[in-house]
């Protein structure tokens, strides 16, 4: 099978790494020539000439890269299966319908808090979920999923997904970066421990890759904001009224809520 990867950062990278220890014929492609090129040498991989002659190729790029990509060489792409890494589907999956291109969505729940190559790992995706947009699998797909050593695969819709990724990761990296501007911040040496050092961990983000994300599940994450405004405010009127029982109660229905969460 010959497989193709366009962008070799934390994800394309540790992709590549994986696919290099096994049969697959690699071909990628980075606007980074250091970083193309170092590729290339670890993963006996080859550099993309023709689109037209992959099994399928794999945009490990950010959303608007992508959705440029799609428009450039769609022509290209008619006899190739496409996926995509990317943490929003709808979008791309629209901009695939319109050129009647195959494609088959993935989101790999894995990651690392430092990206580019250099800190890509052909381990990443050990025992990690991955959300795939459709229940038909395409064989080839399939023997990607199992070399790449994913735990468990999530059937979705790009609209499903796109709605739920708005709660479980969106929101989640909003909240942390908007917790981290309090002032006491800069008084906490000596007072932390593994609940601060959770709810911080994705708040360093990459600011440029965030706001795609973010701007193409506008509409999802603003609904998740304003309830999730709405219920701390609810915790805020409990203390500011000295409402015991209410506090108690909503705290209750927090714990309730985790404890009927099907899998954490």
């Amino acid at each position: 099978m010959k497989v193709g990867i366009v962008g070799i950062g934390l994800i394309g990278g540790s992709i590549a790494k994986r696919l290099s220890n096994s049969n697959i014929e690699l071909f990628i492609y980075d606007n980074d020539v250091k970083v193309l090129n170092q590729a290339i040498m670890d993963n006996n991989a080859s550099l993309i000439t023709n689109y037209s002659e992959l099994d399928v190729l794999i945009l490990a790029l950010h959303p608007n890269a992508i959705l440029t990509f799609l428009d450039t060489n769609h022509k290209l792409l008619h006899d190739v299966i496409v996926t995509d890494i990317c943490g929003v589907k709808e979008c791309i999956s629209s901009a695939c319908d319109k050129y009647n291109i195959q494609y088959f969505g993935m989101h790999p729940m894995a990651g690392r808090e430092v990206g580019g190559y250099a800190n890509s790992i052909a381990s990443l995706f050990d025992g990690a979920n991955l959300v795939v947009t459709s229940a038909d699998i395409p064989q080839d797909i399939d023997t990607l999923i199992q070399i790449l050593g994913f735990g468990s695969v999530v059937v979705s819709s790009a609209v499903e997904h796109d709605a739920v990724i708005a709660y479980t990761s969106q929101l989640c990296h909003i909240a942390s970066n908007a917790f981290a501007k309090s002032k006491t911040i800069n008084n906490v040496d000596g007072f932390t421990g593994g609940s601060f050092e959770d709810l911080t961990r994705v708040g360093r983000l990459d600011p440029q890759l965030w706001l795609q994300l973010f701007n193409k599940n506008r509409g999802n994450l603003i609904s998740e904001i304003e309830t999730f405004v709405r219920h701390l405010n609810e915790y805020k009127y409990a203390l500011e009224g000295e409402n015991d029982a209410r506090l108690i109660s909503l705290l209750k229905d927090g714990v309730n809520c985790l404890n009927n969460c099907v899998k954490l």
